[in-house]
């Protein structure tokens, strides 16, 4: 059964406060959770929080806020604000990454960069909706439509949907086995890449080299597929990608 959630935010888009079925759930619960994750390799997803700044205002503070959030996913878009003045009474300077953070499927965790725009128009349009904000940064991440997205299975940063056909003057590629983003390799009966050189592929099944993901398959053997690796927003160093 599909849950009803509501967020309430404050001037700035942040998510303050949130009922899911008419029961309140910490905010301050969901950050402390998000920030205990760590990659396989023991690095925090999120960065440490902090205010260090002198007598004349001057230095650096980073702060951490929640934007959006898809429990059944469980994937969460968090703000990191960077703030820093490096002259007494000088100008102030404010540095914004927005990130996908959350579990894969074999419960490592990720962070992933993602475009500023989309999730403030989803904000503007439906601000009690916190899902739309997710669903925001995965259509950027991937360029995909809502419908492509509904459609859609993910392994890690990779996307699969069906297609209604191979894609007119695509270019054949002679290959039984394409890898896509270094790890994730896809098994189909026929490949051809596009104008834009995205793949497509007859009948895939994606497989995690290093079986991070568990594997995913596409509609059936007769079936097109487009296959997409999801792009990076440029970012700060406090929001780098990591374990993706």
């Amino acid at each position: 059964m599909e849950k009803n959630i509501k967020v309430s935010r404050n001037g700035y888009g942040a998510i303050m406060g949130i009922e899911i079925d008419g029961e309140k759930v910490s905010v301050r619960g969901i950050m402390s959770r998000l920030e205990a994750l760590k990659t396989e390799d023991g690095e925090p997803i999120l960065p440490e929080t902090f205010v260090d700044f002198d007598k004349r205002s001057r230095g650096d503070s980073l702060n951490l806020d929640l934007y959006g959030y898809d429990p059944d996913q469980d994937v969460y878009i968090i703000q990191i604000r960077h703030f820093f003045r490096r002259y007494a009474n000088g100008f102030a300077n404010v540095h914004k990454d927005y990130v996908m953070v959350g579990l894969n499927e074999t419960g490592t965790a990720f962070r992933h960069p993602v475009g500023a725009h989309g999730l403030h128009a989803a904000i503007r349009k439906d601000p009690e909706n916190p899902i739309a904000v997710v669903r925001a940064a995965q259509k950027w991440m991937w360029e995909v439509t809502d419908k492509q997205l509904e459609k859609a299975v993910r392994q890690g940063d990779v996307l699969m949907f069906p297609v209604r056909a191979r894609p007119v003057n695509a270019t054949a590629v002679n290959d039984n086995v394409v890898t896509v983003g270094g790890t994730h390799q896809i098994d189909a009966s026929e490949f051809v890449l596009d104008s834009k050189g995205r793949v497509y592929a007859l009948g895939p099944t994606i497989r995690h080299s290093k079986h991070q993901h568990d594997p995913v398959y596409g509609e059936d053997d007769e079936t097109w597929h487009a296959v997409r690796l999801a792009r990076e927003a440029d970012v700060w160093k406090w929001g780098a990608r990591l374990g993706d």
